[in-house]
This record gives structure tokens, C-alpha cells and sequence, in this order.
């Protein structure tokens, strides 16, 4: 006795079609994935994690001089499992370091975010003979785990000289 198995296409479409979109959801959506934001002066930067995928420091926009940049790092799990990672972040100019920034364990339940924030002063960045017609560059490097993100940060010069003014004596 034969059995007929109509719809045996039909499911087996049907399996192939559920099958692509699984992976597409597994593969493009599933992963840890950190974004980068950098608030200087009235305009916030955004950095994402596909510019990571480079695997080249990310410029980003100039810092006026004396100004404070507020940073915000943003880790977010998108997997089934908890994540546990060590952040460090320093500031480093010609490979020196200038300064220790962050130090801090995270720890993050599945489908979460953790957001982390500092703030980097460019008046401490500075070497103090530093001209006030000159720009200087900086490397923000994030390490998160063996992950490590660079981010170059321009301290911009200062646009109009700077004048001293005297306060007249009092009449």
C-alpha cells in the first residue's frame, strides 16, 4: 500500500523558508554589540558597533580647548546567556598613556544593556606649555574583555588669540 504525500513540497518549502530566517535572526541580530556615545560642546557623535567591523580607530570630531567631552559606552547582549566582561578605558597620545580613565566589571543578563559614562577634561589632557594655536590628537581606547575599540580625539586649537586685558584702575 502506497501512501500519497501531497504536501510534501509544501512543507518542505516551508522548512527551507523558516530555516533562512532563522539564520538571518541568528546571525545578524544575535552577539554582544557596544556603541560609543561622544557629547562635546551642543553636538553628540554616535558611534556604532558596524564601524568596529573595520578593525580602525574611529575619528571622531573635534573637542574645543578647554571643554569637557561626556562619554557614554553602551553594551548591549543580545544572547541567550549572561555576560561578564572587564571594562577599562584609558587616554593615550604618541603610545603613551596619559591617563587611567575607567576601571569597571560588568555584568549583564541576556537581552540587557549596561551603560557606563565619564567625562574627559581637555584642560587635563594638555601639557601645560601647550601653544594655543596648536591641535593635539588623543586615542580614547576601551577595552572590554579582549575587545579593544580606539576612538581618536581632536583637541582643536584655539580659533582667535587670546587677549589679556588689564581692568582699569578705579576712578
Amino acid at each position: 500500500m502506497t501512501i500519497k504525500r501531497r504536501n510534501l513540497y509544501l512543507y518542505l518549502t516551508l522548512i527551507c523558508f523558516f530555516g533562512v530566517i532563522a539564520i538571518f535572526i541568528v546571525d545578524g541580530y544575535m552577539g554582544i554589540y557596544d556603541t560609543v556615545y561622544i557629547t562635546a560642546g551642543e553636538r553628540e557623535q554616535k558611534i556604532e558597533s558596524d564601524v568596529w567591523q573595520r578593525n580602525d580607530p574611529y575619528r571622531s570630531s573635534g573637542i574645543a580647548r578647554g571643554e569637557k567631552a561626556f562619554i557614554r559606552y553602551e553594551v548591549d547582549n543580545r544572547r541567550f546567556s549572561g555576560y561578564e566582561a572587564d571594562i577599562d578605558v584609558s587616554v593615550w597620545r604618541m603610545q603613551n598613556k596619559v591617563s587611567d580613565v575607567l576601571s569597571q566589571h560588568i555584568a549583564i543578563g541576556s537581552f540587557n544593556k549596561v551603560q557606563i559614562e565619564w567625562v574627559i577634561d581637555t584642560a587635563e589632557l594638555l601639557p601645560p606649555d601647550a601653544p594655543p594655536e596648536q591641535g593635539f590628537d588623543y586615542t580614547l581606547t576601551i577595552k572590554r574583555g579582549e575587545t579593544e575599540r580606539n576612538i581618536i580625539l581632536y583637541v582643536n586649537p584655539t580659533p582667535y588669540p587670546v587677549i589679556k586685558t588689564v581692568p582699569s584702575p578705579p576712578r
